[in-house]
């Protein structure tokens, strides 16, 4: 059995540190982050989505807690899943 609380804290600790670093780039070097992205989208064409200016504080703010709340939700909800289908 897989202690779910401790398993989606530690996938939300990740998550955390990937959307920091993501952010910080796109600050810093916000071509390299869209030549990524752009590698990412086979044969699709993104460059109207580029943005014209960073994002601000607070979008990142909200984005960052939502994607932490949004992963350890659903990570402490398939650790649950999966501890009870595999009794």
């Amino acid at each position: 059995m897989l202690n779910a609380k401790a398993f989606a804290n530690a996938a939300t600790a990740v998550m955390a540190v990937y959307y920091i670093v993501c952010a910080l780039l796109s600050y810093s070097m916000p071509d390299l982050i869209f030549g990524i992205a752009k590698s990412w989208m086979h044969s699709i064409s993104i460059e109207s989505l580029k943005a014209a200016s960073v994002p601000d504080i607070g979008s990142l703010f909200l984005g960052f807690v939502t994607l932490a709340g949004l992963t350890w939700l659903t990570t402490y909800g398939t650790i649950w899943l999966y501890n009870r289908w595999a009794r």
